[in-house]
């Protein structure tokens, strides 16, 4: 209300109202935060295992190549030993004491002249055909795209 006198310094002007103010729904931003951090953990959790299941390979194929060339070590260790008795054994063979055990023990005698019989066998010319010529075209073609997808799974594939 407003009146003409001036005496009043109360200013009298109407009330407006309010504009309710929106109610924060305390419930739904709970539930959306809970879902957030679950989805949180879930990702870390993937990440995790993810990680934990790279190392392992990892680990595994590192085992593998020490294994192999531990196993490689061995074979070439029991290669020189297998060259070494066979050399021995090559050596230890005396052709004088196995002619004398053979005369002596088993009763045995060199061959006469007239025993031993020389054969000369005739041998006809030969074709050879080479892979290439057998295969074809498709067989060819079949085996250079094996080869190039045995490069791409080589070139991907953990070393």
């Amino acid at each position: 209300m407003e009146y003409g006198n001036l005496a009043y310094k109360e200013y009298y002007a109407p009330k407006t109202a309010k504009k309710p103010q929106p109610k924060k729904n305390v419930q739904k931003a709970n539930a959306k935060a809970r879902k957030r951090a679950v989805g949180y953990i879930a990702a870390i959790a993937v990440l995790a295992l993810s990680a934990g299941f790279m190392i392992s390979t990892f680990v595994a194929v590192h085992e593998t190549k020490d294994e192999v060339a531990a196993l490689e070590e061995t074979l070439g260790d029991l290669q020189a030993q297998t060259s070494q008795k066979a050399f021995d054994l090559e050596h230890a063979i005396d052709l004088d004491e196995v002619e004398k055990i053979a005369s002596e023990r088993l009763g045995m005698q060199r061959p006469e002249k007239y025993q031993t019989i020389y054969v000369n066998v005739r041998r006809e010319d030969e074709v050879q055909k080479t892979a290439r010529e057998v295969e074809g075209l498709s067989k060819r073609i079949a085996s250079g795209l094996g080869g190039i997808w045995s490069n791409i799974v080589e070139f991907f594939s953990i070393q």
